[in-house]
């Protein structure tokens, strides 16, 4: 909570730098979610564990604050939520009958001259059991845990057509119960610069190199996964036509790591986006990666990630809309960079959502929604499981 409280004040801190005349009714909003809903897995547990159900109702505040001024933006988004489980055992506290949950999402940009700019993005993420987080990274221990992810830039136009890119980056995984903290509690560490040249009304490419630290700081010394990274890559995006954008990444990394058992790991990482934009009504997007990535098994030192993802958004009306997403990710672990002696293995993880959204009125929606997550895996002391996820909700705009 206490990484809410900063964040929270440090929008208030820059609202309050803002002069009154600003604020306006498309500044600020609050809106209220509602919803009952059933989970037929909440524990993520095996088949043969006989799952446990259950329904639940889940109660969302979300505070959007939007103002836009010549020299500076802020965007803060604010969502707590309370869920609350029918069929959780209220007699072990580690499963109390309820969760209470925050996401908040803080953009901040400040333009010093025309050739001057600074960005700040936070991004931070308190829950338990999620099925996926930012960036695509799975949280699977069953404890309360915070994650955030804070990316601070300095931006200066050395030409009309070119930029130099200085950044920062401190990401976090922290856990409540000691258990979890051990071997799950980690900070990463990144800086980075990125040369940008626009080459055509419609092209830009860039180069970047990022140096990265990631330290498991509660980590006794045989389980030490902490490692640096080296990144230096080329990338383009490009505006193919006014319904098609595009964008691509590629390198090399190279990860050492302090723990002198294992050798260096170097391999290519790459990363392509595509959105296509075929009426103003609908947006289809797709991306891919590969790259190597922290490992989300205790016992293995890193893993080499590809991730797939396609998400469609598509208003029928002015008043029914629709959103669905769906993603792959495959996790191989290496033999050879286990922490205690176990054999590699796959992992492979499957998400997929599906929601619909009925405007009623000016302040009041109907929505449905569905979730489906599975995980399948060959790795020592991990379980296989799915989980679908059903809800149907009222949303209303309070101001």
């Amino acid at each position: 909570m206490k990484y809410i409280r900063l964040l929270m004040a440090a929008g208030l801190l820059c609202a309050l730098i803002v002069p009154p005349e600003v604020f306006s009714a498309d500044t600020v909003h609050l809106f209220n979610r509602l919803r009952l809903g059933y989970d037929d897995n909440i524990y993520l547990e095996a088949e043969e564990h006989d799952p446990v159900d259950s329904f639940r109702v889940i109660e969302e505040l979300e505070l959007l604050v939007n103002l836009n001024m010549e020299r500076m933006y802020l965007g803060l988004a604010y969502r707590p939520s309370l869920l609350w489980y029918t069929d959780r055992d209220e007699e072990n506290s580690d499963n109390k009958e309820y969760d209470l949950l925050n996401d908040l999402d803080l953009n901040f940009m400040y333009r010093f001259s025309p050739t001057l700019s600074f960005s700040l993005s936070d991004s931070l993420r308190s829950s338990r059991l999620p099925a996926i987080a930012d960036e695509n990274y799975i949280v699977r221990r069953d404890d309360d845990n915070l994650y955030n992810s804070a990316i601070a830039t300095l931006s200066y136009n050395l030409l009309p057509e070119t930029r130099l890119d200085l950044s920062g980056r401190h990401i976090l995984l922290d856990y409540e119960e000691d258990s979890s903290a051990l071997y799950g509690n980690y900070y990463s560490l990144v800086g980075g610069l990125s040369l940008r040249q626009q080459l055509a009304s419609r092209t830009t490419v860039f180069g970047d190199v990022r140096y990265q630290t990631i330290t498991y700081d509660k980590a006794p010394e045989e389980y030490n996964r902490d490692a640096e990274m080296i990144f230096a890559g080329l990338g383009a995006e490009q505006t193919f036509n006014p319904k098609l954008l595009g964008s691509l990444r590629a390198g090399m990394e190279t990860r050492t790591y302090d723990n002198d058992r294992y050798d260096d790991n170097t391999a290519p990482y790459g990363e392509i986006s595509l959105t296509f934009l075929p009426s103003p009504a609908t947006r289809v997007s797709a991306s891919a990666s590969y790259s190597i990535d922290e490992s989300d098994a205790e016992n293995y030192m890193s893993q080499d990630r590809s991730y797939l993802s396609l998400s469609l958004a598509h208003d029928f009306t002015a008043k029914l809309s629709l959103y669905a997403s769906g993603a792959y990710t495959q996790n191989e672990y290496d033999e050879e960079y286990s922490v205690m002696p176990a054999p590699g293995g796959t992992e492979k993880t499957y998400l997929a959502s599906l929601r619909l959204s009925y405007r009623l009125n000016r302040i009041n929606w109907l929505e449905v929604g569905y979730q489906y997550a599975k995980m399948d895996t060959e790795l020592e002391n991990r379980e296989s499981y799915d989980r679908n996820r059903f809800d149907i909700g009222w949303k209303i705009q309070l101001f």
